[in-house]
């Protein structure tokens, strides 16, 4: 039989017909990376069926560093997968990660029960949605996991087995940095042995599958470095960390510079060229000196994310998509971008105003912070120069110096807002909310 063959061209696949002439194919399931192989054409068919998932029409989407954390393969959540799916695809969301929980494949010992998650990848794969998958937690005979490691293991043959060839990043745990997680006293070096084991029997099934960190609960310095004292730097490819920060801005928070840090503290163990993935990171609106008002955390989520990407975090997930909204004062109930009834809150409008104004395969243009007003820049895959501007916490008409044309200037809802140029200067609201500044390459806070 002979396949057509497709050819990457910038963000686009182009059909270069039928034959046995050499094609790139990027590799894009090596954590980060863009490697890329030459095939003959004859081969592409085969190849895209047996070393891509059946999402392979989706690739390039799961380049896109945008995604969310939703509770789609079990509970209340999961008869609105298809719809929550759907809502994710509008918004240019094209990641979302889910417990594959052991408990709820294996509920009793020896049986198996796969229809649950065989749905969810079916729906995901049909929305155009790249998994995130959180291998995790124990079973009343397992527990804690670390100690039955020949169970666990069976656990982790039985679903990536069934599934490496559709879904190919694996996160091992969620929070193993907290007990109530973990199911015992954390401990660095308990975890580094249910990786380790995890890893490789992950690479045994598919050496190209991606080992994920699993996500630890705030930056815990100390047990990172413990992780890593006890071996654990050559059992994951991605650093995965959950930066909460919440009530207080990211910016007061130094949410920038601790990325910037954890960078560092990879660099001392010369892990430094493994990218960096934010699995968890959010703002709760629910009533309490924690919670922050929907208009709050509609102006933070952008920011939050082009701070992450500044410090170069491959992948965000913003926790969570739907809110259960079952008690006001719980911040549980209240992370989500939509409500219960999946009506959008201001902040999946954020969102995907985000999504639009950077979206993925943009490249750095600058960073600059100048008397509270921070500002960060990228070219599109376009080559349309953009700017995001934002004062934390004061809205006031400010003036900036620029080169090229002002072509329009978005609101970070995604409305177009009015500008003046006087002298040469732009005149324009700047204030929580992040604008986008649109056509021009430089852009400076006017004396």
């Amino acid at each position: 039989m002979i396949w057509p063959c497709w050819v990457r061209s910038t963000d686009r696949w182009r059909s270069t017909g039928y034959g046995k002439s050499q094609a790139t194919f990027p590799r894009v399931f090596t954590g980060g990376s863009q490697m890329a192989v030459r095939i003959n054409c004859w081969a592409a068919g085969v190849l895209a069926l047996a070393a891509f998932p059946s999402q392979g029409e989706t690739i390039e989407k799961c380049l896109s560093p945008y995604g969310v954390c939703a509770h789609v393969s079990r509970g209340d959540e999961r008869p609105l997968a298809r719809q929550e799916f759907a809502l994710m695809k509008e918004a240019g969301i094209f990641w979302v990660r889910t417990d594959f929980d052991w408990g709820n494949v294996e509920r009793s010992p020896g049986k198996w029960t796969f229809t649950h998650l065989d749905e969810v990848v079916e729906w995901a794969e049909k929305a155009g949605i790249c998994i995130l998958p959180i291998l995790d937690y124990d079973v009343s005979w397992a527990r804690p996991a670390y100690k039955h490691l020949d169970l666990w293991l069976e656990y982790v043959r039985q679903v990536v087995g069934r599934y490496k060839n559709r879904i190919r990043y694996w996160e091992v745990w969620n929070e193993p940095n907290l007990e109530n997680f973990w199911r015992d006293k954390p401990d660095p070096a308990n975890y580094v042995l249910l990786l380790r084991a995890t890893y490789r029997e992950i690479k045994r099934i598919d050496p190209e599958l991606t080992v994920l960190l699993g996500g630890m609960a705030g930056i815990p310095w100390s047990y990172l470095e413990g992780i890593y004292k006890a071996g654990g730097k050559d059992y994951f490819d991605v650093m995965n960390v959950h930066p909460y920060r919440y009530p207080r801005a990211p910016e007061e928070a130094q949410l920038l510079g601790d990325l910037l840090r954890l960078r560092n503290l990879m660099k001392q163990f010369g892990d430094e060229a493994k990218p960096i993935w934010i699995t968890e990171i959010g703002w709760p609106t629910h009533v309490g000196p924690r919670g922050v008002s929907e208009a709050v955390q509609a102006e933070i989520l952008p920011r939050a994310y082009l701070l992450a990407m500044e410090a170069g975090v491959a992948r965000i997930f913003w926790y969570e998509f739907q809110a259960p909204e079952r008690r006001a004062d719980y911040n549980e109930d209240h992370f989500g971008i939509v409500h219960r009834d999946l009506s959008p809150k201001p902040a999946y409008q954020a969102y995907k105003t985000l999504c639009t104004m950077r979206p993925s395969g943009s490249k750095p243009l600058g960073f600059w912070q100048d008397r509270g007003v921070f500002a960060s820049g990228w070219i599109t895959p376009q080559e349309e120069p953009v700017w995001a501007v934002w004062h934390p916490t004061e809205q006031k008409e400010r003036r900036f110096t620029f080169t090229g044309e002002v072509k329009e200037v978005i609101s970070h809802l995604g409305v177009p807002m009015a500008k003046a140029i006087e002298g040469g200067l732009l005149h324009v609201q700047v204030g929580p909310g992040p604008i986008y500044v649109v056509g021009v390459p430089h852009l400076k806070l006017a004396d």
